[in-house]
């Protein structure tokens, strides 16, 4: 796939299928996100990965449950907290979390370079991803991290599912990009 086309197809995916995916792929998938480029070369990432589509469902419920103590009281994520039918991983078959390994300044940039190398080589591999923002608040606590096995000193920072696509979601239209010229 050619890396312009690939840019302009690539979608977030909420629906998967119910076949795993193998931990060769992940590890496909994280070696390209670790050719992202970081700043002075740091490289300031882990990557926490769960699979399998039971476990995190399970893990779904909990998470959103806990996602209400973060939620501003108006915000449009609150009735998805709040709808029991909601699946906060999508039924994905894998969960990648990018996490930064310090907390330097521009590490948190830095791994969500990493995030988007993710999701593309997941697009040209034929995989669906989404990155649930909603989870990372959840992921970030201290006894979450215990409960998965994310070691204290990481801090997550991009929530990437992946899975195979039931099917390819349509682009939104995109705004013309803002260019000034200086």
């Amino acid at each position: 796939m050619d890396l312009l086309e690939g840019l302009r197809t690539r979608r977030a995916c909420r629906e998967f299928t119910d076949q795993a995916v193998s931990r060769q792929d992940v590890e496909r998938l994280v070696e390209a996100a670790a050719l992202a480029p970081s700043a002075m070369n740091r490289q300031p990432w882990a990557f926490a990965v769960l699979l399998g589509r039971q476990r995190l469902h399970e893990l779904s419920t909990q998470a959103q449950k806990a996602a209400l103590q973060f939620l501003l009281a108006d915000s449009p994520l609150r009735s998805h907290a709040l709808d029991p039918h909601f699946e906060l991983f999508h039924g994905a078959a894998a969960l990648v979390v990018v996490c930064a390994t310090d907390q330097e300044s521009q590490s948190t940039e830095d791994c969500c370079l990493a995030a988007e190398n993710l999701m593309l080589a997941a697009h040209a591999a034929g995989l669906g991803s989404c990155w649930i923002g909603f989870a990372r608040p959840w992921l970030a606590q201290d006894d979450v991290k215990r409960q998965l096995g994310i070691p204290a000193v990481l801090h997550p920072v991009a929530p990437v599912v992946i899975g195979h696509p039931k099917r390819r979601p349509d682009g939104p239209v995109r705004n013309p990009a803002k260019i000034i010229w200086i």
